[in-house]
């Protein structure tokens, strides 16, 4: 076993170092000035006494914090609470035998290790440096408030800073050469004051922190005037300490983001005293700093450059030999990926065309932009005229825009083109069929998933039809150079650009599928082959990719809502989550509903009630010794068992069996059925006041088969919405958000048990967030039906399925929406196709 210290003799932070024995504990070497705060009365100390503390900005996987850069660690610490708020979609590996001794005798404990990307901007440390770095995840100790990781001598940014400098009469200075720059930001900081604002806690009750122990806290930036720079560091005054027995772990965040969340944000709180700290509702817990943006350019010219170790296939489950050989194959081409998101390619040989049934202009109002986002669609405005994808128009059409904000916060155009679009005569080209793709992918062990940055803006539009693309806003009238999401032929001019691109190897050496491009080999060697003689024929067309996107020589890959890799095709297992992750009924409405759902599809399971048997008798006035155990209650007792009337102490490794067989018949064929999309898709949905639910079916035989189930719990705030718009969150959430893959492209009818719920895209008025979810629906082709909640059970009862897990409220800015959707009315009857609408210029 491995002993590693995180302190060396001298060290003043958490950092790490090998070591035979534990070291002694030793007092934290902060450095603080007390006595009057007056500037005429404070203390001088001399200029050499105290040195700046090694602390800079950094990107953790793209994410801006704080790190200690560390020459005495011999390990990279990433503090927990930081990993789970920023990093857990990477999944941590085991780690055995290794032991972590920190300040004192303790050994420090680890939840495991994982790869991470560090960059450090040239502005701090005057020159660039990034890497890939091994990670241990550990909790935060005790004082290590000031920053989010330490960086260690495992990584190349720290063993850079034992290289001394040979200067040119041959001698060394013993200064590190990364940390020169940062000693002198350091004494500018002194000549002035970088404090631009404080944090003021937001809520209206107190809350006890126990000591060392680290919460999270929605707080308000409020700026006191100074102009702050493009980027600010929220946390404590550390000069002076904290005076409330708190302190705010650091974070970095761009000015932009501050103003899209009017200044409302979270935070990471500790009580760094040994004794509860009470936090009262309004008051100060931190300051706001402005920094130096970061930045990993080189300098020199202004187009960015992708960093070659950027396309090191760290992932790919291969040798170290077989990446660095793949990552010369593909920066060959490295002009091919885009170095921002608004750099895109444009295609050579296709332009998308607008045929109207009547050519009769039409013009919409402009609708209105809150004042606080006129910025943020300037802004975007002005990026789309910069690189051509739109331009000022005199069209005599228009169409209006809706502004709505994506997950991380930032702003997506979005254009209403329903007129458009029901005047629009449709492209019939047809996407391939997934048997042909599934059958070609047999034999394969290596495949590569590539990813066009916004696909629709690479491809232009025919310039006799750039005016019908015109939209008006606020800030101006504009047309689309390019090809904008939402048309509803854009779908099919891109399958065509696509299939023409990669010619001859389509369905043999690749498939595409719209915007998804797989390339796939027998062997690293074939796979490497194929790889090269399609990004060749994605640079002759002119098309760029987003490497951010990009997976290279994987063993798996999910498809079109399968699983693909060298065993054969299965279910994405996120398709079956709801089902199999139903946790066991607790009372007797849990198991009447879980009993209600199975009951549902009990023609496709054999031997139904004899599986079953024991769950039903928990559900009769007593029970029996042969089935489960028998009830404490009378026996005699008239009447049905009541609702909420527990079930836990009955529940015998009979019951269990049961319920878990059930759950496996449900998940697996001949229930289960593969999903063609040839054929007509059926998606019942529910919502209740526990959570929302669907099922999509697809009809084999003349029976309705599931494909998918989908299921989750409500936000606190959703559980005061109204039934209709519940529902209509449970469409919305159903169609977009889970079963995408399976509905994109592709006609289906939606049924639901809210009959107004069918009046949504005709004559239904709704609310801003009505119209965000609406636009929501982008590129979708369906109709919609009223099922009585009699026949709509089986997503009745995922809607009303128990959940273990408490839900997690997402900031504001987490709402996804892209405006779509045309309607027709049907005669005869309460129906509304909904056909691709709105446009997001993104």
């Amino acid at each position: 076993m491995e002993r590693v210290t995180p302190l060396v003799s001298g060290s003043t932070s958490w950092g790490g170092n090998a070591h035979p024995k534990p070291a002694r504990a030793k007092k934290k070497a902060r450095v603080q000035q007390t006595g009057s705060k007056r500037p005429d009365t404070a203390t001088k100390f001399p200029d050499q006494l105290i040195g700046p503390s090694p602390i800079v900005p950094i990107q953790v996987e793209g994410v801006y914090t704080k790190a200690l850069l560390d020459s005495g660690a011999q390990v990279t610490l990433i503090y927990r609470d930081f990993y789970e708020r920023h990093l857990k979609h990477i999944p941590l590996q085991e780690l055995k035998d290794l032991e972590i001794w920190g300040i004192g005798t303790e050994k420090l404990p680890y939840d495991g290790y994982l790869q991470v990307r560090l960059e450090i901007g040239s502005e701090v440390i005057g020159q660039s440096g990034g890497c890939d770095a091994l990670a241990i995840v550990c909790p935060r100790p005790s004082g290590a408030n000031r920053s989010s990781l330490i960086v260690g001598t495992n990584t190349d940014l720290v063993r850079r800073l034992l290289t001394p400098i040979v200067v040119e009469e041959g001698s060394t200075q013993g200064v590190h050469p990364m940390l020169r720059p940062v000693y002198q930001r350091m004494v500018e900081e002194r000549k002035a004051p970088a404090e631009v604002g404080r944090l003021w806690r937001l809520g209206g009750t107190e809350k006890v922190l126990q000591a060392g122990e680290v919460a999270s806290f929605r707080v308000s930036v409020k700026l006191n005037g100074s102009q702050p720079g493009p980027y600010v560091v929220l946390g404590t005054d550390v000069s002076h300490g904290s005076e409330t027995g708190v302190e705010v772990i650091p974070e970095i965040i761009s000015t932009k983001a501050l103003k899209r969340t009017r200044g409302r944000v979270s935070v990471s709180v500790c009580n760094v005293t040994d004794s509860p700290v009470v936090l009262k509702a309004r008051m100060p817990i931190g300051q706001v700093e402005s920094v130096t943006p970061l930045s990993t350019d080189s300098g020199g010219g202004e187009e960015k450059e992708i960093p070659d170790e950027r396309f090191y296939p760290k992932d790919a489950p291969i040798s170290p030999e077989w990446k660095k050989r793949l990552q010369s194959q593909v920066l060959k081409w490295k002009e091919l990926f885009s170095k921002d998101e608004f750099d895109v390619g444009l295609a050579k040989s296709t332009e998308h065309r607008i045929r109207l049934q009547e050519d009769k202009p039409f013009r919409e109002r402009s609708r209105r932009v809150p004042l606080g986002d006129l910025d943020d669609l300037r802004e975007q405005l002005n990026e789309l005229q910069r690189t051509n994808v739109i331009q000022e128009s005199r069209s005599p059409y228009a169409s209006p825009i809706v502004l709505v904000r994506k997950k991380n916060g930032s702003v997506r155009l979005c254009i209403d083109y329903r007129t458009l679009n029901r005047r629009t005569i449709p492209d019939q080209y047809a996407t391939p069929r997934i048997e042909d793709a599934l059958q070609c992918l047999s034999g394969a062990k290596w495949f590569s998933v590539l990813d066009l940055r916004s696909g629709y803006h690479q491809i232009p539009m025919h310039p006799e039809d750039k005016e019908k693309t015109a939209f008006i806003c606020p800030l101006g009238f504009f047309e689309f150079n390019r090809m904008p999401q939402g048309l509803t032929g854009a779908p099919a001019t891109f399958q065509r650009l696509m299939e023409k691109t990669v010619g001859d190897m389509n369905l043999i050496e690749v498939l595409v599928y719209l915007d998804d491009i797989i390339v796939f080999g027998k062997t690293l060697e074939e796979h490497e082959q194929r790889l090269e003689k399609v990004l060749k024929r994605l640079h002759e067309e002119g098309l760029k990719l987003s490497l951010e996107k990009c997976q290279f020589c994987l063993p798996s890959v999910t498809y079109l809502g399968h699983v693909v890799s060298a065993e054969g095709v299965s279910t994405d297992p996120r398709k079956l989550e709801a089902v199999a992750s139903w946790p066991r009924p607790r009372n007797v409405t849990e198991l009447r509903s879980f009993l209600g759902f199975c009951s549902y599809y009990r023609r496709f399971v054999g031997g139904f009630a004899k599986i079953a048997q024991p769950l039903n008798k928990l559900l009769q006035k007593e029970t029996t010794e042969e089935g489960c155990k028998v009830s404490d209650r009378n026996p005699s007792a008239p009447g049905p068992r009541k609702a909420k009337e527990s079930i836990q102490g009955e529940w015998t490794s009979q019951c269990e069996g049961a319920f878990v067989k059930l759950k496996e018949n449900l998940t697996r064929a001949p229930v289960l059925a593969y999903a063609d999309p040839h054929k007509p898709y059926e998606l019942h949905v529910d919502a209740s006041r526990e959570g929302l639910g669907g099922v999509l079916y697809q009809e084999y035989d003349g029976l309705l088969r599931p494909v998918a189930y989908v299921s989750r719990s409500l936000s606190p705030s959703e559980k005061n919405y109204p039934t209709h718009k519940l529902e209509f969150l449970a469409l919305k959430w159903a169609v977009v958000d889970k079963l995408k893959d399976y509905l994109y492209g592709a006609e289906f009818v939606i049924k639901t048990d809210n009959n107004p719920l069918t009046y949504i895209l005709t004559t239904a008025k709704l609310d801003a967030t009505g119209h965000r979810w609406l636009a929501a629906l982008s590129g979708f082709r369906f109709s919609l039906k009223y099922r009585p909640g009699v026949n709509n059970r089986d997503a009745d009862a995922l809607s009303r399925r128990p959940y273990t897990t408490e839900w997690t409220q997402l900031t504001p800015d987490g709402v996804q929406a892209l405006c779509q959707g045309t309607e027709r009315r049907v005669k005869g009857g309460v129906e509304a196709e909904a056909i691709g609408v709105m446009a997001a210029a993104s």
